[in-house]
């Protein structure tokens, strides 16, 4: 759940819980404003239909929203608004679901002139597949109110089960999608013409820059071949100083799945007005086992003149941020 804690005694204040949703799971920071928490929302059903005799799936991601003080709901937005209906059963007796998923596992971005929140979502986990995963949401922050949607990857429909026996557990829906979601906060970035844009990084590996007035895409630039661990999995920085946008890259593989095309492992800087490449650092992995494999896969930092990266290696890399030099690393391993 969600906890507001004295920071000078450690008392709980209030505790809250999105009741909406039978098995959430809360991946993303949530973001605190002056009067509200918001929460995203994910669903353990990912996970979940590993259990063959597990019903998948019926639950939806979503953002909710709580009074700062109290911890009382104000609101909470379902990414599916349809409710879940048997869809099939397999061996008999275990019933299937959809339409579900959908997951919301980054934080929300928030731009307070607009009082609109930003966020992305995850892949469907069973068939009918929605408009709704794969996307980016602009909502108003007192309502919950949709202002606008797009969806980037159509058809996606994917859930742990599919990575068990080559696919052909009972709970993998076919046809199964990449699974590439938007797992990575959106960004608010002003460029330096002053134009402002929002920024999602997607696990197929694709950049995305729009106008947050209307979602419309004014760049994209493909870094890797993506995959269901990234692409670009948990999160990029800035430097909008700089006007450079830093985008991990992890495509690592997963052994079973299928992940076609060449991986791009590496740290990739970007212009924050174009998306074109100013410049890129990338390494051979320590060892050719799959738990030592190179690739950014955790949430970098940008500050000051540094970006600082965690390869899934071991090593704590920090590199220059105008030119990508890497100034000095540290083997964690």
């Amino acid at each position: 759940g969600l906890y507001a804690v004295d920071a000078v005694n450690g008392e709980i204040i209030w505790h809250a819980v999105v009741a909406d949703e039978p098995v959430p799971w809360y991946s993303g920071t949530p973001l605190v404003t002056k009067d509200a928490v918001f929460l995203p929302v994910a669903s353990q059903e990912v996970g979940l239909a590993m259990n063959p005799f597990y019903g998948c799936c019926t639950t939806s991601g979503g953002m909710a929203a709580f009074d700062i003080a109290t911890g009382k709901k104000l609101w909470y937005l379902p990414t599916i608004e349809a409710a879940a209906h048997v869809t099939g059963s397999h061996w008999g007796f275990v019933q299937e679901h959809g339409p579900s998923g959908a997951a919301v596992w980054g934080a929300p971005s928030y731009d307070a002139e607009r009082d609109w929140l930003f966020f992305g979502t995850g892949q469907n986990f069973t068939h009918p597949a929605t408009d709704t995963s794969d996307s980016i949401f602009a909502v108003e922050a007192k309502t919950g109110k949709v202002v606008w949607r797009r969806q980037f990857r159509k058809d996606d429909v994917y859930t742990a089960a599919c990575n068990i026996k080559a696919l052909n557990h009972p709970n993998c829906a076919e046809p199964t999608g990449p699974d590439v979601d938007f797992g990575a906060p959106t960004m608010l970035l002003h460029t330096k013409s002053h134009r402002q844009l929002l920024v999602g990084g997607q696990k197929s590996a694709d950049v995305h820059a729009m106008d947050p007035d209307t979602g419309t895409p004014v760049w994209t630039q493909k870094l890797g071949r993506g995959g269901i661990i990234g692409g670009v999995h948990w999160g990029m920085a800035a430097n909008e100083a700089l006007g450079l946008l830093y985008v991990p890259i992890s495509d690592k593989e997963v052994k079973g799945f299928p992940a076609p095309g060449t991986p791009r492992p590496g740290l990739y800087a970007l212009d924050v007005e174009t998306g074109a490449q100013r410049w890129s650092y990338t390494r051979e992995s320590r060892c050719a086992d799959e738990e030592c494999v190179y690739g950014l896969s955790s949430a970098i930092i940008a500050a000051n003149d540094v970006v600082v990266t965690g390869s899934i290696d071991g090593f704590l890399e920090v590199f220059a941020a105008g030119t990508g030099e890497r100034l000095w690393s540290y083997d964690a391993w």
